[in-house]
């Protein structure tokens, strides 16, 4: 029997900690799922952290001697679901690194908190201790049996011995300072999330103050989001949807208040309003309103007052922009159109004589958004994002000048935030099938996580503060939340409503649910294996079953008359430049095959009734237009001149009912081709594109701006009337064809969530 290794009940790493008794995995303090044995796999990687395991010694680990499994196949799936929960690369490992052949190793800083039972110890820091040896059994007693090392194992110890020890270094001054300087027990788990990280590969050190505090500010109810300080710091503005959680407005706070002031009121039509920015004197803030009947760049006085329209250029994608004024109060720099009716671009807005000066051109079916002036005044950041879903991170100067490419890697990212010296630009990003804060060196270089600040946000004028919004659902950002998937069975087609019940859920996002043609299957988008895929589930929400593992983002299922394929778009890399496109796979997973080719987004494709061509939705001419491919011939031709999106054939094979990307309502051409007709104005609102829906006796669509709630409709098309139907007791889930129907109109499935976040402040960063 071999001696006995004390395991920690709680193991910290970067910004995650493992409690080694259940097996929960946290991130900022929010539960991660994992699985029991990527859990186990993590807790003797951690327990063994800066050696090899090698994979023999994870299969007696895992599987015991009489256990008949597909070992390599288990271990790596295994490894790569625990890769997946800690947001990892294999290719370039920020914790689980490969040794091709033989294991694996624990690669970042790993601080074991001490038992504060046991006389308040301090902290124990390790990187793999040379006392104990990796092939750990555990034993029924609950004891691991440790083996002698072999020689090949020390040797292979000596040339990472000077490794261990640099890490064992910083990882003990981090704890060290820590336990010396905190004795709130909160505040410690947020340090050691700061203080136990690398230094950046650029090589500018942590500017981390030993004495870090963390509170939160708004602790009401609801989705608070977008928090900007004002310039004395004093205060905060932020994005709210109120107490009852109906619309969302901008309020006004004290820093320590708990009371905010409501400074801008929801109006129908009003969409949501961006992120708000404060004027050099702290008398305004400025906002821009998008997917409204009054998008444009707005003004109002930080006591709250009438509202001040400075433009009226059009939204996208619900990214407003972060219009922010220029040091001297003279211009604002903002999101526009360079020229009347193109591309989203960012312009210098000129407060004495109207003028907008281009300082970044768009392209079509792309667009700029969510931009951030830099601390002197000089340099604009902003994002290019595309239809194919990545984004492209760019800056340019305000005195003019072409602007220049600063990271792409072919994943979305959002918020851009500069540092306080003006050196990087910090941001969240999806890499990895994980949102985290990131940072870019503006002078030039890779993408590297985020070792100071651990959110975006905004920072005080004098860069001791932080505040941000953390997801109280969803992790430490509040742009994504999982939604699920609910059905309601109505006694007919419009109504009334029978019952409703939450169908299919998890930690993730489920969302664009359609029904086979025989009613007992389910197609939909989910992103439980660590990005958006195809999944099968039966109708009444059970039986999963992955059905795509192709690209970086496959969505909009649709079913084929027969039941037998399933079309969807996906974003696929070709090596060379990141397109969406039609694909077909059978129900079975198997057959896939591209529809559309070419160097030209194709998106939310739907069948012919007669089941020979796909309708589709592309600005390869320049504009988003409705094409029509067959599949006997593989020819194409464009169906409308203004516009279109998200196709639907009637059951009757005679009308196309769409919907346009940035234009509210409902349209309709028939399908032998012809002009097009207005249906319904107004509604569903725009990023709410694909939330309708055909039936054989009318359209099922939601008003996002019905009262009290959001409310689904049906219109029909015997009286051409609409009828309220089913109001929503949460958030639809926007950007996505989330509401579908049986034919007959009796069954309607739907997607909603419930954000909750809260903004939160860090402060005492040092200056250097």
């Amino acid at each position: 029997m071999g001696m006995p290794v004390d395991t920690p009940r709680t193991w910290r790493f970067g910004v995650f900690e493992l409690d080694a008794s259940s097996g929960e995995l946290r991130r900022n303090g929010t539960v991660v799922k994992l699985r029991e044995q990527p859990a186990r796999i993590l807790l003797l990687l951690l327990e063994h952290a800066g050696q090899m395991v090698t994979r023999e010694q994870l299969r007696q680990h895992l599987w015991p001697s009489d256990t008949f499994v597909d070992f390599d196949h288990s271990l790596n799936s295994a490894v790569m679901k625990l890769r997946e929960a800690l947001g990892d690369s294999a290719d370039k490992p920020l914790y689980i690194e490969t040794i091709p052949k033989k294991g694996y190793r624990f690669v970042a800083p790993v601080s074991q908190p001490g038992d504060t039972q046991n006389g308040g110890a301090s902290p124990q820091v390790t990187a793999g201790s040379e006392q104990v040896g990796l092939n750990a059994r555990e034993q029924s007693n609950g004891s691991v049996e440790v083996r002698t090392i072999t020689p090949d194992e020390k040797q292979d110890r000596r040339r990472l011995l000077s490794r261990k020890l640099a890490l064992i270094i910083v990882c003990v001054v981090s704890a060290i300072g820590i336990t010396a300087l905190i004795r709130s027990a909160s505040l410690r788990s947020a340090l050691v999330q700061f203080g136990s990280q690398p230094t950046p590969s650029s090589g500018e050190p942590n500017r981390v103050s030993s004495n870090l505090s963390s509170s939160i500010l708004t602790s009401a109810p609801g989705d608070a989001r977008s928090p900007s300080f004002s310039p004395d710091g004093r205060q905060i503005a932020f994005v709210w949807d109120g107490v009852e959680r109906r619309h969302y407005d901008i309020y006004v706070q004290l820093v320590g208040g708990d009371t905010p002031l409501q400074i801008t009121h929801h109006k129908r039509g009003d969409g949501v309003p961006g992120p708000p920015q404060w004027s050099p004197d702290g008398r305004e803030i400025a906002f821009a309103r998008c997917n409204s009947e009054r998008d444009g760049v707005y003004t109002v006085p930080a006591l709250g007052g009438p509202e001040r329209r400075l433009t009226n250029s059009p939204c996208r994608d619900m990214v407003a922009g972060r219009p922010a004024w220029t040091p001297d109060s003279k211009a604002m720099v903002m999101l526009d159109q360079c020229t009347p009716g193109g591309p989203r671009a960012v312009v210098l807005f000129s407060f004495a004589t109207g003028e907008k000066r281009c300082l970044a051109t768009g392209s079509p079916g792309d667009f700029h958004a969510d931009d951030a002036l830099s601390p002197d005044g000089r340099t604009v950041a902003f994002f290019h994002h595309t239809d194919a879903g990545y984004s492209e991170l760019y800056a340019v100067p305000l005195t003019g000048g072409p602007p220049r490419r600063l990271f792409s890697d072919g994943t979305f990212f959002w918020n851009p935030m500069w540092t306080p010296d003006g050196k990087y630009i910090v941001l969240y990003s999806t890499r990895g099938n994980m949102v985290r804060p990131w940072r870019v060196p503006v002078a030039g270089g890779p993408l590297e996580p985020e070792m100071v600040y651990p959110g975006v946000g905004s920072i005080s004028q004098d860069g001791r503060r932080l505040a941000y919004a953390e997801s109280q659902t969803g992790g430490s950002s509040s742009a994504f939340f999982p939604a699920a998937i609910w059905r309601a069975d109505l006694s007919k087609a419009g109504g009334p409503v029978l019952r409703t019940r939450k169908l299919i859920y998890s930690q993730f996002m489920e969302d664009a649910a359609q029904p086979s043609p025989d009613g007992t299957r389910l197609a939909l988008q989910s992103a439980r294996s660590g990005t958006p895929q195809i999944w099968l589930n039966s109708s009444e929400g059970n039986h999963p079953v992955q059905l795509t593992t192709i690209g970086r983002f496959s969505g909009t299922p649709r079913w084929s008359p027969d039941g037998r394929w399933i079309a969807f778009d996906a974003r696929v890399e070709d090596n060379v430049h990141l397109y969406s496109h039609i694909y077909v796979v059978d129900a079975e997973g198997r057959n896939l095959h591209a529809i559309t080719h070419g160097d030209s987004d194709n998106v939310v494709p739907s069948w012919s009734r007669d089941g020979r061509s796909i309708y589709f939705a592309s600005p390869r001419t320049g504009s988003r237009q409705i094409w029509k491919h067959s599949l006997e011939d593989g020819s194409e031709r464009r169906l409308t001149e203004h516009g279109g999106f998200a196709p639907l054939e009637s059951y009757d094979g005679r009308t196309i009912y769409y919907s346009k990307f940035d234009e509210p309502g409902i349209w309709s051409m028939p399908a032998s081709g012809g002009s097009e007709s207005p249906v319904v104005t107004g509604k569903p609102q725009v990023t709410y594109f694909g939330h309708w829906a055909v039936t054989e006796s009318g359209l099922y669509l939601l008003d996002v701006d019905a009262e009290p709630r959001p409310t689904i409709e049906f219109y029909s098309f015997a009286t051409r009337r609409i009828t309220p139907v089913l109001s929503l007791e949460q958030k639809p889930s926007g950007g996505q064809p989330s509401l579908s129907a049986s034919r007959d109109g009796r069954t309607i499935f739907y997607t909603q969530n419930d954000p909750q976040s809260v903004i939160k402040m860090v402060e005492n960063f040092r200056q250097e």
